[in-house]
């Protein structure tokens, strides 16, 4: 039955980072493929934390509609996932919960997706010990034999359906790592306020970093990766009043970054988080 886990866990082609959201939604790239699997895929993996810094990480999930194992036709009736033996909450970073979506009963434990549909979940909370944790997920189908005369239902009963028909696996190859909040920046230096944000926060590709200065003069913009390393840098001439700058970062990789803005004498540094870069 190996084939028909990898149905489910390998795609072609999610997080919402936010400050501890509690619902989750759909990757809207991911459901436009139209295929089986899980979003993120285990190549793109799950995004970075910070300890004391809310964690989001969405999760969307296309059980498919059957599975063929000549000449046999077996139907989904849906997807569970437990924690496996010999660990707690999927070995999940302390201080994180997976939460279900609308359309995922959870039962003591136990997630069940839908056949035939996509659900979703969101890993959600606030880590509060560094490290780096490799989820565990135990997964179990329940599937239906089909015949000629009963083919697979579009809207299959969920609860019905075998477990004894394929053996459970243990899906082990997503990870995340949460960070010490031991960066060395430190927010907002002095008392005077830049205004300074970013829009969109979280964002895939480009942001707009948004300031207000009282002169014309030269502001410095500084980019830092979790290890306070510099990973890039600008200095752009400022007008009277609101300022913006279009950031652009295709080329890296999600995450959480720092940026500082450095103008005259006052610095400040903002957190935002790059999501759903491919």
């Amino acid at each position: 039955m190996k084939k028909l886990l990898s149905i489910l866990f390998i795609t072609q082609a999610f997080i919402t980072f936010s400050q501890a959201p509690t619902t989750c939604s759909n990757d809207a790239v991911f459901v436009a493929l139209n295929k089986p699997g899980i979003w993120p895929d285990s190549a793109t993996n799950f995004v970075q934390g910070m300890v004391g810094v809310p964690y989001g990480q969405n999760i969307t999930v296309r059980v498919p509609k059957d599975t063929v194992q000549s000449p046999l036709t077996f139907c989904f009736n849906r997807i569970e996932l437990a924690t496996p033996t010999g660990y707690t909450n999927f070995n999940l970073p302390p201080g994180l919960n997976l939460l279900a979506g609308p359309t995922v009963t959870n039962t003591a434990g136990i997630y069940k997706y839908r056949g035939n549909a996509v659900s979703c979940s969101i890993i959600s909370g606030t880590p509060t010990v560094a490290g780096t944790y490799t989820l565990q997920f135990k997964v179990q189908p329940f599937l239906t034999l089909s015949t000629p005369l009963t083919p697979c239902s579009n809207t299959p009963n969920y609860a019905a359906g075998s477990g004894s028909l394929t053996a459970p696996t243990t899906v082990k190859y997503y990870i995340i790592q949460i960070n010490p909040n031991t960066v060395g920046l430190k927010e907002d230096v002095n008392s005077k306020s830049l205004n300074l944000t970013n829009v969109p926060n979280p964002f895939s590709g480009k942001t707009t970093l948004r300031f207000n200065v009282k002169d014309e003069s030269i502001a410095k913009i500084c980019v830092y990766n979790l290890l306070g390393e510099k990973i890039f840098t600008d200095n752009v001439k400022t007008i009277y009043g609101d300022n913006s700058y279009e950031l652009d970062g295709t080329n890296w990789t999600n995450g959480i970054y720092l940026y500082t803005i450095q103008y005259k004498n006052h610095t400040e540094t903002k957190r935002m988080v790059l999501a759903g870069n491919r």
